[in-house]
């Protein structure tokens, strides 16, 4: 199964739930090289996508999510350190994320909650005001 494939079966039951957006392969495919994912016996067991909006400098964290088997381990802990490093190499000045339901999750690496205007442009005009995710943000 394909490493994208892999992503869209690991993220099923959170968009069933409610807790995540639904995207489809094709856009997982094309946005491949935005994942870091962390395996275990070569399955996905854990990912998430760091989009980078260029002119800002600023990454935003989406897709988050680690399979539930895997859930009070350090692997969620480890996903947001390839995060933050990948950010940091390349030379972002913070990152983001929009949730509804990360708050302790993010205040545990530093985030702190932040508003619509601290967004890049791009990204405030495409915020879904009727889900009304709160953004997360920390500086790097």
């Amino acid at each position: 199964m394909s490493k994208a494939n892999q992503i869209i079966k690991l993220m099923e039951p959170f968009i069933e739930e409610g807790r995540l957006l639904p995207r489809s392969a094709e856009t997982i495919s094309e946005c491949i090289d935005d994942f870091v994912v962390i395996e275990n016996e070569n399955q996905v067991i854990a990912c998430a996508g760091l989009k980078v909006y260029e002119q800002e400098k600023v990454g935003e964290i989406y897709a988050l999510v680690v399979n539930k088997s895997f859930h009070n381990t350090d692997t969620s802990s480890k996903l947001m350190q390839l995060l933050i490093d990948k950010a940091t190499n390349m030379e972002l000045i913070s990152i983001f994320a929009l949730s509804k339901y990360g708050g302790r999750f993010f205040f545990r690496f530093d985030f702190k909650e932040t508003k619509l205007s601290s967004l890049p442009e791009l990204r405030q005009k495409s915020y879904d005001y009727e889900r009304s995710s709160i953004i997360y943000s920390r500086k790097l």
